[in-house]
C-alpha cells in the first residue's frame, strides 16, 4: 500500500504529508528495519485494553473468535 501512496506522489505532484513524501517514509522504514530487524505487530487487543481494561478486552476477543470460527474464518 505504501508503494501505492508513493506511485500516486508522483502523480498528483503532493507529498504524503507536507514536506514529508512516502517515498521517504519507506526509506526510513527500510533503514529502521535493517537496524532492529522487522516490526512486530502488538498482540491483539492492545489498544483496545488501554481504553476498556483487560477483562473486557479478553471477552472481546473470545466472542470474535468464537465468530470467525462459527463462519470458518481465520486470524
Amino acid at each position: 500500500m505504501a508503494a501505492d501512496y508513493a506511485r500516486t506522489e508522483v502523480i498528483v505532484k503532493a507529498d504524503f504529508k507536507q514536506g514529508l513524501s512516502m517515498r521517504e517514509i519507506i526509506r526510513r522504514a527500510a533503514e529502521l528495519e535493517k537496524e532492529h530487524g522487522p516490526a512486530a505487530r502488538p498482540p491483539a487487543g492492545t489498544a483496545l485494553s488501554r481504553y476498556v481494561g483487560k477483562a473486557a478486552t479478553a471477552e472481546y476477543l473470545a466472542l470474535r473468535e468464537r465468530l470467525r470460527s462459527s463462519f470458518g474464518l481465520t486470524a
